[in-house]
């Protein structure tokens, strides 16, 4: 049976969300395609994080090395090299992440595997793979056919599948032995640099009142944060509202700011770009008011407004009332 591995992503002690979501991928494709999954972790005292995959999958691949404990392209690309060779899976799927982007492009120019990155969708037509990419903001998805080859690398964007939940029963770990690296290595690992905290955590707010560009100017934003005090919700943002500096780095939801996820959330004049609409992959209820009926927002809110967003911040204190 053609193989299906998940490269987990792991960072300070934790398996990343994005792994979980991969497995759901992986799911599908064996109940679709008959592809069988397996977990692959590699690092440095990781056996714990192979006991929690192996309750996800049915075989979880370990390679256990000193040289392996914190992430460098030479040892990961070594290791995963010489697994996908031996081992020959049909797919290969990583997180669009700093650590996917990392590996599977330049592994696949060294392997001659072809690689799609920042996929919202993988499935099978034949023996060929398909993925479907999202481009243009988010406008337009892109779905594009692989001549036919004998695996495949994919990296697959946060927030694209739920995540999975445990098996019924435990999978097998298996321990792989870990290869010769080439010393000196190129790359040395200087540590994790954790962003500054701010004056509010709005990964805790079990209510987020986000604006984005519809805010228009810095002088409005007095009136979100009037209406959110009214509503007892934390006033969060996405990237534009940040760049332009008229809100603090701690309140950006996104990618390149905080993972949230609150039981409400409010979110008004947000376009959603995906690296936005990946901060919020693990909210409650989502509700979304643009003007744009075409915004990238509605395909992932619960409940959607079009309308000014202005008009509906003043219906919602005229309703609160003082």
């Amino acid at each position: 049976m053609a193989k299906v591995f998940i490269v987990a992503e792991h960072r300070q002690g934790a398996i990343r969300d994005a792994t979980y979501e991969l497995v759901t991928l992986a799911r599908e494709l064996e109940s679709k395609f008959a592809l069988e999954p397996a977990a692959v972790v590699i690092g440095h005292g990781v056996r714990p994080f192979a006991e929690v995959l192996s309750r996800h999958v049915n075989e979880t691949i370990m390679v256990e090395n000193e040289a392996l404990a914190d992430f460098r392209y030479e040892t990961y690309a070594a290791v995963l090299r010489d697994i996908i060779m031996k081992e020959t899976p049909l797919v290969v799927l990583c997180p669009q992440s700093a650590f996917g982007m990392e590996l599977f492009p330049r592994l696949s120019a060294e392997t001659g595997r072809p690689c799609a990155t920042d996929c919202v969708q993988v499935e099978m037509d034949g023996p060929s793979l398909v993925v479907v990419r999202s481009i243009y903001n988010g406008k337009i998805n892109s779905r594009l056919a692989f001549a036919s080859s004998g695996g495949y690398l994919i990296t697959v964007r946060a927030g694209s599948y739920a995540p999975a939940a445990e098996a019924d029963k435990a999978g097998t770990i298996r321990d792989y032995p870990c290869p010769a690296f080439g010393e000196p290595f190129k790359t040395e690992f200087l540590g994790y640099r954790e962003a500054a905290a701010g004056t509010v955590d709005i990964s805790q707010a079990p209510f987020l009142l986000s604006i984005g560009r519809g805010i228009k100017d810095t002088e409005n934003i007095p009136k979100a944060e009037e209406l959110a005090a009214k509503l007892g919700a934390v006033l969060s943002c996405s990237r534009p509202v940040v760049d332009k500096k008229w809100l603090g780095k701690e309140r950006q939801v996104g990618t390149s700011g905080r993972t949230v996820k609150p039981k409400l959330y409010l979110a008004m004049g947000i376009s959603g770009a995906f690296q936005h609409l990946a901060g919020i992959k693990g909210s409650g209820t989502f509700i979304a008011v643009n003007r744009d009926p075409k915004a990238p927002i509605f395909r992932a809110a619960d409940y959607g407004v079009v309308e000014d967003m202005f008009k509906i911040m003043d219906a919602l204190k005229e309703q609160i009332g003082t």
